[in-house]
């Protein structure tokens, strides 16, 4: 039996953002010398994953954050200091899912001002014009992508067994960069798609 009227009420969504781990980020501007500047955080050295790498505030949504939203205005504040109440909502970007079973969803937000007051997960904070990066053509560098089956992958499953072509892909690296600071990964990825639609 199927339930068409299931199908016909349902809103579609991206195939394995249920079962991702979710992650959001907020993308923090701030207004320096009447121009607009975004907030970034370079990561320390303390940290288990990319340290020192610079990143926008974010992290790993929690079971009390009831939307992303949230979760990025919490992982601003607990990373940068900035009262959530300073943290005005400006917007949602498009969601990102990651080849590694991650979605991230960024949020952009206007900053009052505010004495900045980075935790340990912070190694420093600090700030870069928006005009500045808008101005760039960050350098790219392509990463081949090639499957690698193990041992006991079932060939004989599939049309061509051994001989089977898999499918090839690769990932563009985007590197921006700001008084020799180097912003990379999937922190400019989201960079980039900001400065595209704003």
């Amino acid at each position: 039996m199927i339930n068409y009227n299931a199908l016909r009420k349902r809103l579609p969504g991206v195939i394995g953002e249920d079962t991702a781990r979710k992650f959001a980020v907020a993308l923090p501007i701030m207004h320096m010398n009447g121009e607009p500047n975004l907030l970034f955080q370079v990561r320390s050295q303390k940290m288990r994953q990319q340290p020192g790498d610079i990143c926008f505030p974010g992290g790993k949504m929690e079971l009390s954050d009831l939307t992303s939203r949230e979760a990025a205005v919490r992982e601003l504040s607990e990373e940068t200091g900035i009262p959530r109440a300073k943290a005005a909502h400006i917007g949602e970007l498009d969601r990102w899912l990651t080849a590694y079973g991650i979605v991230v969803y960024p949020h952009v937000f206007m900053i009052d001002d505010v004495t900045l007051a980075p935790n340990e997960e912070v190694a420093e904070l600090f700030t870069v014009p928006i005009a500045s990066l808008r101005n760039q053509h960050p350098d790219q560098i392509i990463i081949p992508i090639t499957p690698d089956p193990p041992d006991d992958f079932p060939y004989e499953k599939i049309a061509g067994g051994r001989d089977y072509q898999f499918r090839k892909s690769s990932i563009p690296e985007l590197f921006y960069e700001y008084e020799g600071r180097h912003i990379w990964g999937l922190t400019a990825r989201i960079l980039q798609h900001f400065l595209k639609i704003t």
